[in-house]
């Protein structure tokens, strides 16, 4: 069986690495992005199961394309998303409530890395996937 795969879109370097080394510890392989290309070229290259997305990458500008990009490609479609802001998700749902209809969860920033893990094993939810499961 293989490991659980997941895209790392955040453009902070810091938080990417901690994410990164937390989830390795939990056997979960990650692909590392900081811009919308890198984000696209690792979907679009390697087996993902989740990607975790910063919304507001470095361009300063709702990544609402990268997600209205994956819904039109059927090899795409069904990769859960979980959105991480610093924005709330009401003004998220205010900017694109087509875009936020498509992301299986949200966490607002700072968020707390089990909080991220357990998103990662809702979305990944009865899939062919097993991980260790979350307890708090």
């Amino acid at each position: 069986m293989s490991s659980t795969c997941v895209v790392i879109a955040e453009d902070n370097f810091v938080l990417r690495r901690v994410v990164v080394d937390y989830l390795a510890t939990f056997g979960i392989s990650c692909v590392e992005a900081e811009s919308e290309a890198e984000t696209w070229l690792a979907l679009k290259t390697c087996s993902v199961d989740v990607l975790v997305l910063d919304l507001i990458l470095s361009s300063d500008k709702p990544m609402f394309s990268i997600i209205r990009r994956m819904q039109k490609d059927p090899t795409l479609r069904d990769i859960p998303i979980i959105v991480t802001s610093a924005y709330s998700r009401e003004s998220l749902r205010t900017a694109d409530r087509e875009g936020c209809l498509a992301v299986c969860s949200f966490l607002q920033k700072p968020y707390d890395l089990s909080q991220l893990r357990c998103a990662i094993i809702k979305a990944i939810g009865g899939s062919r996937k097993t991980m260790t499961p979350c307890v708090g």
